[in-house]
């Protein structure tokens, strides 16, 4: 006879090596699908507890919706971990009214009912911080390792599973007291927490030198030792610090590394968010491709029924939105998402949100709408220091600032310096949030062709070989191509055609048929 008040154990080993990358084994679909269709639910029932007993991204919660309709409500009510895990899907889902009611059969358990209020977002701060004192000394006193998540579908900690910027002064001015609030909290998978928010911290607010120093200093700790969690958002701001600082082309090993060491430590919650990341990261690049194909294959819709956890990938998509100058649809998203983050209290999310919309209106011909919008937001941006996070969006936002400034005639020394940092951003990526150019006349393929092989350094005699075609054919070619691109070099013309991106679509092409012909077995 199961009993609903049971708790599982976790042995010290098992936690360490779930706390390592959160992927959770006893989450196997395949073997929770067959107990569904046999309808062995206590077998069912025992499995969800210890999958929600142990350390695991959020994400995973997600996953394990379909498993809890198998259960009534009254047998959810009646098993705790149920409770538990049914109040932290329909807050992730934006539920939070639902989540409060199951809140309440959790009481009986203390210990649980803290997470639930830790956990779960909303504007009751005081709530959040009376039950983060409650489990400290728990902590403290009993030896209890909590099961706090981290990022909860976002990449960054002190924006994770709820928003924590408010307390940004103290995780930069008190970082080695925050060490020992972290350790108490997450034990041996502590390693990097607290070096990692202050990295955050100090790149929000321009301090790249002392972030990338700390990330530096940190990154090889958390690989040997640290959760896989705190090394993805290790890794992931030390490219944004070098695309911040002109280092565009760090970000293709960084990139890399990080799909690497995701893959290698089998985490599957955490490769959710890994596309999106390169997406954003090749904006600055002016890969308009990988965007696109992004925003067909893996962007979530907005369409349906909202998930929290995909928070990070719509934002990531309405920039995807603007590059496209799809501005309705970003503003649609942005009005699609507003509400839910002002129940959870996500005000970083909601600040960087109406960044986006603003560039929207403002691109839209509705300058006045962009600026009131800036009216509530700049000075929120300026108690909490982000000014990263209006100097990321480059030009765009560099040419609304500068409006902004001019129409409300503001004198404001913090605004200046906004829009300094977002001036230098426009200049190492004018091409980040823009459209591909198409006021030159369109070249053939051919011409494509031979220009590609002229970028590679080849001479016309080798591009004839190349091509299998006439000398005087290629010179032919070349001469058409100058004049559609107004130039009377080589040099000129490939520089020109990679300034407007006129070979993307090419090599596209040819990465598309590579890609087919490896599937067919014919490379």
């Amino acid at each position: 006879m199961y009993k609903a008040n049971a708790v599982y154990i976790v042995t010290g080993r098992e936690w360490m090596i779930f706390m390592k990358n959160r992927d959770n084994e006893f989450f196997d679909q395949q073997k929770l699908d067959e107990l569904v269709k046999n309808r062995d639910l206590d077998t069912l029932r025992d499995q969800m507890v210890r999958i929600l007993a142990c350390p695991c991204c959020l994400n995973g919660f997600k996953h394990c919706r379909k498993y809890l309709k198998v259960f009534s409500v009254e047998e959810i009510q009646q098993t705790p971990y149920l409770a538990t895990a049914a109040a932290l899907i329909c807050a992730i889902y934006g539920d939070l009214k639902q989540a409060e009611e199951f809140c309440q059969y959790v009481e009986q358990i203390p210990l649980m009912k803290l997470h639930l209020d830790i956990i779960i977002p909303g504007n009751d701060t005081e709530k959040m911080q009376n039950a983060l004192i409650q489990l400290y000394k728990l902590a403290s006193t009993e030896e209890i390792l909590p099961n706090l998540p981290l990022a909860a579908g976002r990449i960054t900690l002190i924006n994770g599973f709820r928003d924590l910027t408010c307390y940004n002064d103290l995780v930069h001015d008190q970082k080695e007291q925050l060490k020992k609030w972290i350790k108490l909290f997450y034990g041996e998978s502590a390693v990097g927490i607290a070096e990692v928010a202050y990295a955050e911290v100090c790149y929000l607010r321009d301090e790249c030198f002392e972030a990338i120093t700390t990330l530096v200093g940190i990154i090889p700790f958390i690989e040997k030792e640290g959760e896989v969690a705190v090394l993805f958002v290790a890794l992931s701001l030390q490219m944004k610090i070098m695309i911040a600082t002109g280092q565009i082309a760090v970000v293709y090993p960084i990139l890399d590394m990080i799909y690497q060491r995701l893959y290698k430590e089998r985490s599957r919650w955490l490769l959710e968010n890994f596309d999106a990341l390169k997406a954003w990261g090749l904006m600055y690049d002016g890969d308009v491709y990988t965007v696109a194909d992004w925003m067909e294959q893996d962007a979530p819709s907005e369409f349906g029924e909202l998930c929290m956890l995909d928070t990070y990938k719509y934002l990531i998509k309405m920039r995807a939105y603007i590059l496209e100058e799809k501005y309705i649809a970003m503003l649609s998203l942005a009005e699609y998402l507003r509400q839910p983050l002002e129940n959870t209290g996500r005000i970083m999310d909601i600040c960087e949100m109406n960044l986006l919309c603003a560039i929207s209106y403002y691109l839209s011909n509705k300058e006045e709408k962009a600026f009131c919008i800036l009216d509530e937001t700049i000075p929120i941006i300026k108690e909490r220091r982000f000014d990263r996070l209006v100097a990321d969006e480059g030009e765009k936002i560099y040419t609304v600032l500068r409006s902004y400034r001019n129409a409300r005639r503001i004198t404001d020394i913090y605004l200046d310096h906004l829009i300094d940092l977002a001036k230098k951003m426009a200049l190492l990526y004018p091409d980040y949030l823009r459209k591909i150019k198409e006021d030159l006349p369109a070249l053939t393929e051919t011409e494509k062709e031979i220009l590609l092989l002229l970028a590679d350094e080849r001479t016309n005699a080798e591009v004839a070989d190349f091509m299998d075609i006439s000398i005087n054919t290629i010179k032919f070619h070349l001469k058409n191509i100058y004049a559609k691109l107004k130039v009377k070099t080589r040099q000129q013309a490939v520089k020109t055609a990679q300034k407007n991106k006129l070979l993307y679509d090419t090599v596209y092409k040819l990465m598309s048929i590579g890609k087919s012909h490896r599937k067919e077995g014919l490379m």
